[in-house]
């Protein structure tokens, strides 16, 4: 397996507070990644558009309440609130993958551990290259989808915003992401390193969606003057980037022409079947091939070709030590940002999981109010009094939770303030 970009960062010491967390005790992770998968294993557990319409018929069906799927080049993960074995059932019978397989291969985390291993995906922290902050437009779109088909409850929710508040302020607060570093910026890299006097040769794109996109503007910005091609299965989006970019777009069925005319192919589509084959160069020129795509795009039979020099994605990410060298130093930072972040989350939790009995207090109060035991109160003057002894109580069981006393001292300071 290629040398990949891992940092062990060990789980932070829990807070006594965060055992108030009981509603997220089974809040679950399981999941793939490129700690333990190569490539071709992550590229089995890839979720496409039709996979992720499994997954949710069969959550919804099972009765599950918050199911989210995220799945990149480098990670396949479920989150939600269920039983393990459920989540890895629903995930391996999407994807056609044997349970063993997962097994051998996958990991599942529970509780707070799940909750902080959210909390690092969407800074960046679990990132290949570390700081990469493309996962959290993904994390964004997964969470959407999940609240548009019912898979979201108001919990996890909130959880997702905690996380992505906690990404923010890493990004602006620390240096974790200095620099301009991506997989789709390493491309640009591997070619400075691979091949000379760019603005002679011919380039092909292959995929026209966002990321592809990413690739083709880092290619205009750092080699302008090369002849550039995009391509994609959709035409109008290969046209409409090739127009406002200056680019030629090329008919997907002429795929194989263009590409035996290319010096330099960059695919990023999201095929599950090798869309560049053996068969699409029969010269012998030399060529440098960058396979971006999870699953591959590029036949890997085709590194075996004369003149031909194939990367995929693993081997790209490895061209970035020097800047992983300067972020390293940046994750004492954002892991304290982390953990503070969590801590404001675990005050919020407190006070969600005594919202019913605060509710009851409160029309408690309101009962009370509408009788005569205080007769000369205006209003207003109900009203403030009501929310101040509801605000007090909500701030009381923060540290305690006894809510026979706590309902008592309630009644009886409303009354004192009448």
């Amino acid at each position: 397996m290629p040398v990949v970009y891992y940092i062990c960062i060990s789980h932070m010491t829990h807070s006594s507070t965060y055992d108030v967390c009981s509603g997220l005790d089974h809040f679950v992770v399981i999941g793939i990644n490129y700690h333990k998968a190569d490539t071709a294993t992550r590229s089995n557990f890839a979720v496409c558009s039709s996979k992720q319409e499994l997954i949710t018929v069969s959550a919804l069906a099972g009765g599950l309440k918050d199911v989210i799927v995220l799945s990149t080049c480098n990670r396949t993960e479920v989150y939600g609130i269920a039983p393990p074995d459920v989540l890895i059932e629903i995930l391996c019978k999407a994807t056609g993958n044997p349970a063993a397989v997962f097994q051998q291969h996958g990991y599942r985390l529970v509780g707070m551990q799940a909750v902080e291993h959210l909390f690092k995906v969407a800074s960046g922290l679990d990132s290949q290259i570390i700081g990469d902050y493309e996962i959290l437009m993904q994390l964004k779109k997964a969470a959407k989808y999940a609240k548009e088909n019912g898979l979201l409850s108001s919990l996890t929710d909130r959880l997702v915003n905690f996380a992505l508040q906690a990404s923010k302020r890493i990004k602006s607060e620390t240096k974790l992401s200095t620099g301009t570093v991506s997989v789709a910026y390493a491309a640009i890299e591997v070619i400075k390193e691979k091949v000379t006097a760019i603005g002679q040769k011919s380039i092909l794109l292959v995929g026209a969606g966002k990321f592809g996109c990413n690739v083709a503007k880092n290619i205009c910005e750092y080699f302008p003057g090369a002849r550039v091609k995009i391509t994609n299965r959709t035409l109008q989006k290969a046209r409409d980037f090739a127009e406002l970019h200056g680019l030629e777009y090329v008919p997907f069925e002429n795929i194989k022409t263009v590409a035996e005319e290319s010096d330099i192919l960059i695919a990023s589509t999201t095929a599950e079947e090798f869309t560049i084959t053996r068969d699409f160069f029969e010269d012998q020129k030399l060529r440098l091939l960058l396979d971006l795509s999870v699953p591959k795009s590029i036949d890997p039979a085709i590194a075996g070709q004369t003149g031909i020099t194939l990367m995929d994605v693993d081997q790209i990410s490895c061209i970035l030590d020097r800047t992983l060298a300067m972020r390293k130093a940046e994750i004492p930072q954002a892991l304290a940002i982390i953990k503070e972040t969590l801590g404001e989350f675990v005050e919020w939790h407190k006070l969600f999981i005594h919202r019913g009995f605060l509710g009851e207090v409160k029309s408690k109060l309101y009962e009370l109010s509408a009788s005569n035991t205080c007769p000369h109160t205006g209003d207003a003057q109900k009203e403030a009094r009501i929310q101040k002894a509801v605000k007090t109580l909500a701030v009381d069981l923060r540290s305690r939770t006894a809510k026979g006393c706590q309902y008592i001292n309630t009644m009886h300071e409303y009354l004192r303030m009448n």
